[in-house]
């Protein structure tokens, strides 16, 4: 029998700063929380509010604050500790690169909305999130919110010591870029086909003077306790999964099985037995990425195309049109 699918959440612990920075802007918390579906009761460092609700928070608070860079000032105010426990396993690893990759792999215990990613490029490594909630309300100042999170980190991590050498957004350009320029002594791109940070590749060599074996692996060992009560199901660990593997073009059954440390059959046997299949989930994770791109990126059709991993721009119509009845150029201007 399918599963109901479970919907998304965000660990409340990114909107712990949310109250003083409304009260420093002059905003009522009650105003911007009115209508989301998310109470005061519920910005608490272990509750779970929905990803939609999130959202919805995040726009509203920079509609109300007349602050395009919203998200940038709450971002900002992020460091290890409003990760929860994966903050905690992060902090004690020995490296950069196995405190980034601790934050991709695990991140899915603070959000089945989004995903982060670390992928290798030619020279660099690209720290990413993206979003892949169907149900939620589309919103640029998530993008900003990530972005200021990623430099945040890396600097709390290395004392300041690594840097990014180029920051991608998939919003379109804000009036005022200054704000962003503060990220970093790089280059801000936006309208790209992905929000990032890139970094050196010999950055992730970087030791970590917080370095702890030993509470490194108990912070772990909390965490792994706490994903074997999660109830989102195979099929939430495969639409996270998902979400990061499509910009590597590895999205079939083999390559996630790979990703999430199972052998294929045994990933093909559990979705089934929760009513899916890959590619119920991969349509619905394209789907959404689709969607994001269209309204919040100026790229032309063909690169949304090859982002999203279709043979063609002509296969990413019709495969747009099935999803939506709509194509995409119709979908983009209503």
């Amino acid at each position: 029998m399918p599963q109901t699918k479970t919907p998304a959440v965000q660990r409340a612990t990114s909107l712990l700063h949310l109250p003083p920075l409304l009260a420093d802007l002059g905003v009522s918390l009650d105003a911007v929380l009115d209508g989301t579906g998310v109470g005061v009761g519920a910005l608490r460092p272990a509750s779970y509010i929905p990803y939609a609700g999130y959202l919805a928070i995040l726009e509203r608070a920079a509609a109300f604050t007349g602050r395009e860079d919203f998200g940038l000032l709450l971002g900002r105010r992020q460091t290890l500790a409003s990760l929860g426990p994966l903050g905690r396993v992060m902090r004690h690893a020995a490296t950069l690169g196995e405190a980034l990759s601790d934050f991709a792999s695990l991140q899915i215990s603070n959000s089945t909305g989004g995903a982060v990613y670390l992928h290798r490029t030619a020279n660099d490594f690209a720290l990413g999130y993206g979003v892949y909630d169907a149900e939620s309300r589309l919103s640029p100042q998530i993008h900003d919110v990530v972005l200021a999170v990623g430099c945040n980190l890396v600097a709390e991590l290395t004392g300041g010591a690594v840097q990014p050498g180029e920051i991608h957004s998939i919003r379109s350009a804000p009036k005022d870029l200054a704000p962003y320029r503060e990220l970093g002594e790089c280059p801000v791109r936006f309208g790209q086909g992905q929000t990032c940070v890139f970094l050196p590749g010999a950055s992730l060599d970087f030791r970590l003077s917080t370095a702890d074996r030993t509470a490194r692996e108990g912070a772990l060992a909390d965490l792994a306790l706490r994903l074997s009560l999660a109830p989102w199901g195979m099929s939430g660990q495969v639409r996270h999964a998902l979400r990061s593997l499509m910009l590597s073009g590895r999205t079939k059954m083999p390559d996630v099985a790979v990703h999430l440390g199972l052998h294929p059959k045994a990933l093909r046997r559990a979705l089934e037995r929760e009513g899916t299949t890959i590619e119920a989930i991969k349509d619905e994770v394209r789907y959404a990425v689709a969607r994001e791109l269209l309204t919040l990126a100026p790229l032309p059709v063909g690169d949304i195309a090859m982002t999203l991993n279709f043979a063609s721009p002509s296969s990413f119509v019709h495969a747009f049109r099935r999803w939506s009845g709509s194509s995409p150029a119709r979908w983009r201007k209503r």
